[in-house]
């Protein structure tokens, strides 16, 4: 499992054959109820850009090998199971009300067909008429925010899944692509399994989350936030390097994937961690603020981190966007090395978790209210996330090479994925598509791969760069 950008992992060169809902079905959906579950505070934000425009894709998909024949009824009725079985996936928002209220339609009056994509204008290759229609089809102010394709190949298919950012994240692709793949194989065999529940749905997380937002827990977990925020006087994480754009201004985004270590790289680096004690998320923030360090001499690491906020197994299996923002900050050890790092991220990243719990948009709600953190709420945020990658891998069935994507659209910030998956640890970046950009960009994954590599062979990293009093800064 690797993630990319759309114009590198989707590939269509014979005819796509698209799983969409019936016209009746559409029409029903436009009549469903609303629903008295607020939309989460994510989905807000999400919802209140694409509302303003202009309209650019928002869309997160994935592509997986299904080895068996593509046998289309069969495929149409998995697709109408899997819908039907997250309601997240059944979820419309109403662009016009202040509020966005959602509606969900019930799965009594879910149908789909499936028909072949038109002729391509140009050529034989079908990709860019496939990104075409995903960005047409797929939105959260219309029923279905989903869009389905299976791309047939020599004995197999390439099934393709996308949904608004609305209603899915990096692990719901990722959990969207074994269920789907399950699904397929064991109606195709004629076996009726009887699957577990979902763990939770996603109208049962947002009402969750505002219960979080409010009350005795975050009243105690606030303090970490406003501490963690101040620590940074109450500004975003600035970009490391400039990215050849005003700020503020979006230009159109690229995403680009680097391997950081192979196979045999990656089983050393994870035997020095363990021998360490530390975890891989202490292990890559370190490495992270190591990299950055070096290659603009900041002496405090600032970043956001996307955490998943599953919470254990009610979550585990839901599809939807699941995620917080929480601040990772910590001051480079007079001596920077990897021992130092590792350790000083262990403190941010366990405050971090408890952090989490509360919704960032309720804690700085709350600053707001007290007069500080106007400028939390300016800018672009620039962010890390780190994908773990290994369990979903390792369920999914041999030959699936299954790639999570995003489309391009729109930034005037950095986005920073790391990722372990079966065999290697990999690097994706998305960022404004800018010659400057991308060539201190690619200075950085190079810089990022000589911490990495050096510690999987000596266990250790020590900076080649000394660290001076005044000699960076924090921002």
């Amino acid at each position: 499992m690797r993630i990319g950008g759309v114009k590198d992992v989707l590939r269509a060169r014979s005819r796509p054959i698209v799983v969409t809902p019936t016209a009746e079905s559409i029409r029903a959906a436009r009549r469903a109820p609303v629903s008295p579950v607020r939309p989460t505070f994510l989905q807000v934000d999400h919802l209140r850009a694409s509302a303003a425009g202009p309209v650019e894709s928002t869309y997160l998909g994935m592509v997986t090998t299904i080895g068996e024949a593509l046998d289309l009824d069969v495929l149409v009725a998995v697709i109408a199971d899997f819908v039907a079985a997250h309601d997240g996936l059944r979820t419309w928002f109403d662009r016009d009300d202040p509020q966005f209220a959602r509606h969900v339609v019930d799965s009594s009056v879910l149908e789909f067909e499936a028909t072949e994509l038109p002729d391509p204008v140009t050529g034989p290759d079908w990709t860019a008429d496939l990104m075409q229609y995903f960005e047409v089809a797929v939105s959260p102010f219309a029923w279905p925010g989903l869009a389905t394709a299976a791309i047939p190949g020599s004995g197999g298919f390439d099934l393709v899944f996308v949904a608004d950012h609305a209603f899915s994240d990096g692990i719901s692709q990722a959990l969207a692509a074994l269920e789907l793949g399950d699904r397929y194989r064991e109606r195709l065999a004629g076996r009726t399994t009887v699957r577990r529940a979902a763990s939770g749905s996603s109208l049962e997380y947002a009402a969750y989350e505002r219960v979080r937002a409010g009350g005795a827990v975050a009243d105690d977990v606030y303090p970490y936030w406003e501490r963690a925020l101040g620590d940074a006087h109450f500004r975003l994480p600035k970009p490391m390097f400039d990215l050849g754009v005003a700020s503020g201004e979006r230009c159109r985004r690229r995403l680009r994937t680097w391997t950081l270590l192979d196979p045999q790289q990656t089983r050393a680096f994870d035997a020095a961690i363990v021998q360490r004690g530390a975890t891989m998320s202490m292990a890559l923030f370190g490495a992270l603020a190591l990299a950055e360090y070096e290659l603009t001499a900041r002496e405090r690491f600032w970043s956001l981190n996307v955490l998943a906020t599953r919470f254990g197994p009610r979550f585990a299996t839901t599809q939807g966007w699941l995620c917080n923002f929480v601040p990772v900050s910590f001051t480079i050890p007079v001596r920077p090395d990897f021992a130092g790092t590792s350790s000083a991220a262990r403190n941010a990243l366990e405050c971090g978790r408890r952090m989490s719990v509360l919704p960032a948009q309720a804690a700085v709600a709350r600053l707001l209210n007290s007069g500080r953190g106007g400028e939390l709420v300016e800018q672009e945020p620039n962010f890390v996330t780190l994908l773990d990658l290994r369990q979903p891998a390792a369920a999914q069935s041999p030959g699936a090479d299954t790639r999570i994507f995003t489309a391009d659209g729109t930034t005037s910030a950095v986005s920073i994925w790391v990722g372990r998956n079966e065999s290697e640890y990999f690097l994706t970046v998305g960022a404004p598509d800018t010659p400057i950009a991308w060539r201190q960009l690619s200075d950085y994954a190079r810089r990022l791969r000589h911490v990495l590599v050096a510690i999987a062979i000596t266990g250790d990293y020590c900076s080649e760069r000394a660290l001076t009093a005044g000699s960076g800064s924090g921002s």
